[in-house]
């Protein structure tokens, strides 16, 4: 169990860090600061140390298991999970930390306190389960490490216990570093992806964007969406538009790894069970497996689509940004006059 704690606190300095690669911001320093009751500059630099040493009039050895300094205000935690204080272990803590006049939280997976067992005096009490409540709901652009994390403190409050622990949440808590490390490089990899999805947009050729509208919809930041359409694409409340979408959560997973291209309508609800949808999902249909568009999803909005992906060697970034510029031009080219005879009909 101690190299559980070990782990649990290493993965929690982490995600205390604003500047981690995450995505969490400084969502989870900021609700620890608040839970305390201190105050929390959004501007100031936060400083977290592991393991931190003090040492006693008689030279003994006294580590703090997580300080946390930001604005001049300092907290530190002692942070368990089914062990209880070594002897006069936060007596001693408690002494040596005075000149900064910290803020020390006891740390448990059970509530100190009055709720609970007894936590040492001048002490506040925290759970686990608090860390995973500033943590959720995760934003759309968490890491992999973040999620793997939370769901291992969700996994603390299980039926079974923390002695329960899955082999998949074992070998994270063992390879934590490396995953991390990991997620980084695929935040980097999502970036490159985005910047390649908006180079094609902007990149168009001249005399398509002098014919069609081309917006931005970002209406959904979870599904950011580039169109190219007209003002008579619409019927009553059915919008059309070729268009380009991707999810930034789900880029390279097993979801939807890659942006996807396709005709979009847009409609308060339920396009499956609009008559015109359908027309224009059947009269549609030959054009688009032209395009390679045979992919649909029509309760969804989409009626033909296909996901654009890399096609250099090694699924290289940079020939993305043509690849989802050429779907886009020719989905264009072989769909306008389709769909003007439908809207226009």
């Amino acid at each position: 169990m101690h190299e559980l704690e070990r782990k649990l606190v290493t993965c929690l300095a982490w995600v205390l860090r604003p500047e981690g690669h995450h995505g969490l911001g400084d969502r989870v320093v900021k609700a620890l600061f608040e839970r305390c009751g201190l105050p929390f500059d959004p501007t100031a630099q936060v400083r977290v140390t592991r393991e931190e040493p003090r040492f006693t009039s008689d030279g003994k050895r006294t580590p703090a298991d997580l300080v946390v300094r930001a604005g001049g205000v300092c907290v530190l935690l002692e942070a368990k999970v089914n062990a209880k204080q070594h002897g006069d272990q936060c007596a001693r803590l408690t002494r040596l930390w005075a000149n900064e006049a910290a803020t020390l939280v006891y740390l448990t997976r059970e509530m100190a306190g009055p709720d609970g067992p007894p936590g040492p005096a001048g002490w506040k009490p925290l759970t686990w389960r608090h860390i995973a409540g500033f943590m959720a709901p995760l934003p759309n652009d968490a890491s992999a490490g973040a999620r793997d994390f939370l769901e291992t403190l969700q996994l603390l409050y299980g039926s079974e216990g923390p002695s329960m622990l899955d082999e998949k949440t074992k070998f994270y808590m063992r390879h934590w570093r490396l995953l991390s490390e990991w997620a980084a490089l695929r935040d980097g990899a999502m970036r490159e992806i985005t910047a390649a999805v908006h180079n094609a947009a902007a990149t168009l050729d001249a005399t398509l964007l002098a014919e069609a509208e081309h917006v931005w919809d970002m209406a959904l930041a979870s599904h950011p969406t580039f169109e190219l359409r007209r003002p008579s694409w619409q019927r009553g409340e059915v919008h059309a538009a070729i268009a380009l979408q991707w999810k930034p959560a789900e880029l390279l997973t097993d979801a939807d790894p890659w942006p996807y291209v396709g005709v979009r309508v847009k409609m308060p609800k339920h396009p499956e069970r609009n008559a015109f949808v359908k027309t224009m999902t059947e009269q549609l249909e030959t054009y688009a497996s032209h395009l390679g568009w045979s992919g649909s999803q029509i309760e969804t909005g989409w009626l033909w689509w296909r996901q654009v992906a890399p096609t250099g060697v090694d699924d290289d970034i940079g020939s993305l940004t043509a690849e989802c510029r050429n779907a886009l031009e020719a989905g264009w080219q072989k769909l306008r006059g389709p769909l003007d005879d439908l809207f226009g009909g």
